[in-house]
């Protein structure tokens, strides 16, 4: 007994050598005493329930699992001990064994990162995971695990205290679309297989596996000590490399992770799984840690049409990447291409791009390299944009018009490179065409010759528009009457002609021979949208075809905007609505959250009839180009030649806004086609001009004698204030003027007149002055009182009161003047017979 004793001892002490806490979730110790279950324990395992070890002790199977290797399939299986005592309870009374499905039993010894665990506490649990080498055993379903505890009153020492008989149905693999719980060098993540995709290139098939890892942890997941392998439905295994290969993910965040392998062409891709495992180096064997079922494969298309934009994914932003333009010449039998590839990064972090290769393939099967060192290592702001060169050479004898470039995803020494995109280069000999340049244009009509005159971009609301001025003048012997034409606009590489919209000065629809149109095209777009490249088409009316009167292309986009200094005038060209337009004034009305910027504008009638004028749309914009919609007030009466008018424009404006630095952009809106009217509601505007400001706000006046708010001008001509014989109120009375100039036509007035009376203890009342809706003419009379009841009046021995006038405009106001008036007592007569 004493020898079988030792020989006990010896045994569990070579298993103790082994031991260590493993590394991952599926196999990892996950007790009370050490925190939760690494992994949920699989349905068809919960049912085989518990063993009975001894009193108050128990033991559960929560998983197993095969990997195949050279030197035999190792099988692991996780048990979980519960000790429901009071006491500890020594590992070194019980042990295991494993019947495989060929038969042969062998006792379990526990992996590395388990055999530290010798004992269990009283009350808790402790998980530990066994492995077996089974040799050529291929199945896991059938394997028998026993429980024995050591019994000196036995033959051979050992009692049988139950069996683990794992079932037919149960399924190492994760299901479809299901996630599993894992612990991976102490950080606990939840893992999901996101997606299969499959890709034939350059002669080869591709394998890509996504799988997603969420840290749920509270350190950085830095290495995962994964090894992964593809596994077809034939049981054929291949490698897979994680790409990249070092990565980080942070608590609380998800990112999923590439594994790409070369697979034979003749794999069946269907029902495919992805086990991961990882290596024991102790042991010198790799233990299996999870098995995934992946989704139903599917074959990208990594086909980036012309001018089209590719969204891909650098660590764990996703970042926009554009062929934004292709230029070629010829040298020394070359084919010299320039290319300018556009990125911006969409996420909210920092990133730095990766060393994408990139080649240039042709309709021949050639692959020719391009240079990126540009892109390589760049590094953008979220949000940031930048535009790099990418350079190639080809062999001028192969066919330039049908080129790809492609894109490949950064890949180590030896590991495979796997697509990220092919963008489809366009190919055309179409000219540039610059400001102020004529060009000829022939078509069915006749010959004309077109002139780019400006490009104007400017705000629209929460977007930009983009205005292309054209002139078309008719170069051929015969008049030409125009149809009406469609057009379509589009901005870099953004198709904008479902908010475009075409005006043609005067409505002119036929051109007499050395006769000129003006057109104005008008498009909206993103205003963070990097605009390079504009083109302007415009199409025949045909339901059968569209064919092109003229195509425009131009990448001289740069803002042609007129300017003019404070205190000068302009003029708006447009024939029918030419007019002039000037500055009167600019105020700032102050305010503790927000303030105002308001201007008056003085419109005088340019044309030789009397006309209705232009409805104009305004922003004021900072030398930082932040631009605040401004709200118009202008009249819509028709005007006579000469008449002038008068146009009120504001804006509300942060308070640290500086407003003596804004310049404010006019134009003239344009709706349907077609100049809008005053008081219609326009969709875009033309003919825009930033116009200088001088803001200045009147200083208040000591006397209320006359104090201007125009067109109207105030008199304060009395204010007396009397203190009664109660001593316990005061009656203001306020006489005053008010006239109005009809000097220019003018919109309902908006501002207000306020009068306020401060009492002598500084409290104030106020009371509106009424403007009226109609024309005061030579002046109108009138009075205010203020009744001021207040006890406190007794103790005064002399007091003055003061009166302040403001111009209120949307609730914020500027102080016109101010004075002050004595407080007369009025002491009554005395009565006949009474001394004083």
């Amino acid at each position: 007994m004493n020898h079988t004793t030792r020989k006990f001892a010896v045994a569990m002490l070579s298993l103790a050598v082994l031991s260590q806490s493993i590394a991952f979730g599926a196999y990892a110790a996950a007790g009370p005493s050490a925190g939760k279950a690494a992994t949920a324990a699989v349905s068809t395992l919960e049912g085989l329930g518990a063993v009975s070890l001894k009193s108050g002790v128990s033991v559960k199977l929560l998983n197993a699992a095969l990997q195949p290797q050279e030197s035999g399939n190792i099988l692991t299986y996780t048990l979980n001990y519960y000790n429901g005592t009071g006491s500890n309870v020594s590992l070194i009374d019980y042990f295991a064994k494993v019947t495989t499905s060929s038969g042969a039993v062998i006792q379990g010894k526990p992996v590395t990162d388990s055999a530290a665990v010798k004992s269990i506490p009283a009350n808790s649990s402790q998980s530990v995971t066994y492995y077996v080498n089974a040799g050529k055993a291929a199945k896991i379903t059938g394997v028998r695990i026993a429980l024995f505890g050591w019994d000196f009153s036995q033959v051979n020492y050992q009692k049988k205290l139950g069996t683990f008989t794992i079932p037919g149905s149960y399924s190492v693999a994760t299901a479809r679309g299901q996630s599993k719980k894992l612990v991976l060098a102490g950080v606990p993540v939840i893992s999901k297989a996101e997606s299969l995709q499959i890709v034939k290139a350059n002669g080869k098939v591709y394998a890509r596996v996504g799988i997603s890892f969420a840290n749920s942890g509270t350190k950085v997941l830095k290495e995962t000590g994964l090894k992964g392998y593809l596994i077809s439905s034939g049981g054929s295994r291949f490698e897979l490399n994680a790409a990249p290969a070092d990565y980080q993910i942070q608590p609380k965040e998800k990112r999923t992770v590439q594994y790409l392998a070369d697979i034979p062409s003749y794999t069946k891709t269907d029902n495919m799984s992805l086990q991961f495992v990882q290596e024991d180096s102790a042991l010198q064997l790799n233990l299996p840690v999870a098995e995934y079922k992946l989704p139903a494969a599917q074959s990208p298309n990594f086909t980036v049409p012309a001018n089209a934009v590719a969204k891909l994914k650098v660590a764990n932003n996703t970042i926009e990447t554009q062929l934004a333009s292709a230029a070629v010449y010829s040298e020394d039998h070359l084919a010299k291409w320039s290319l300018k590839f556009r990125v911006r990064n969409t996420g909210n972090q920092a990133v730095t791009i990766p060393a994408y290769p990139f080649s240039l393939t042709t309709a021949e099967g050639y692959s020719y390299p391009v240079s990126n060192k540009a892109l390589a290592g760049l590094s953008l702001k979220p949000l940031e944009e930048r535009v790099v060169e990418l350079s190639a050479e080809l062999p001028l004898k192969l066919n330039q018009g049908v080129l790809q470039l492609q894109m490949n995803e950064p890949a180590e020494e030896g590991r495979i490179a796997f697509p990220a995109a092919y963008y489809q280069i366009p190919y055309s000999l179409q000219p540039n065409h610059l400001l102020a340049t004529e060009y000829p244009v022939q078509n069915s009509l006749g010959t004309f010759v077109v002139k780019l005159e400006s490009v104007e971009r400017l705000p629209w609301s929460d977007r930009d528009q983009v205005v292309t001025k054209i002139s078309l003048r008719n170069s051929g012997s015969t008049n030409v009457q125009l149809p009406a034409l469609t057009a379509l606009l589009k901005a870099g590489d953004l198709d904008i002609s479902g908010s475009s919209q075409m005006v043609i000065e005067g409505s002119k629809s036929q051109l007499a021979p050395q006769e000129t149109a003006v057109l104005y095209i008008t498009g909206n777009l993103p205003y963070s949208y990097n605009l390079t490249k504009l083109k302007v088409i415009l199409q025949f009316p045909s339901e059968e075809t569209q064919a092109n009167f003229l195509t425009l292309f131009t990448s001289q986009v740069e803002n042609t905007l007129r300017t003019v200094a404070a205190g000068e005038p302009f003029r708006l060209e447009l024939a029918g609505k030419k007019a002039e337009i000037l500055e009167r004034q600019s105020r700032i009305y102050p305010g503790t959250d927000s303030k105002l910027i308001y201007t008056e504008l003085v419109m005088i009638n340019e044309e030789l009839r009397k006309t209705q004028p232009a409805q104009l749309v305004g922003y004021y914009r900072t030398p930082d180009r932040q631009y605040f919609e401004a709200v118009i007030s202008q009249s819509s009466a028709a005007l006579n030649p000469k008449e002038k008018s008068l146009v009120t424009v504001w804006s509300k404006l942060p308070p640290e806004i500086n407003a003596s630095d804004l310049t404010l952009f006019l134009g003239e809106g344009i709706a349907e086609g077609k100049l809008t009217a005053p008081g219609a509601v326009p969709t875009a505007y033309i003919q825009t001009v930033g116009l200088g400001l001088s803001p200045a706000n009147p200083a208040p006046q000591p006397s209320l004698q006359k104090l201007d708010l125009f067109p109207y001008s105030l008199s304060v001509n009395q204010v007396t204030a009397t203190m009664p014989e109660d001593r316990e109120s005061i009656e203001v009375q306020m006489n005053y003027r008010l006239t109005r100039s009809e000097q220019y036509v003018a919109e309902a007035n908006e501002h207000k007149l306020v009068a306020e009376l401060i009492d002598p203890f500084g409290q104030p009342s106020e009371q509106l002055l009424p403007l009226g809706d109609g024309p005061v003419g030579a002046g109108a009379t009138g009075s205010l009182s203020f009744p001021l009841n207040n006890k406190a009046y007794k103790s005064l021995t002399g007091a003055t009161v003061r009166v302040n006038i403001y111009d209120e405009f949307q609730g914020k106001r500027i102080l016109l003047g101010s004075q002050n008036y004595a407080v007369v007592y009025d002491r009554p007569a005395a009565k006949k017979g009474e001394e004083e």
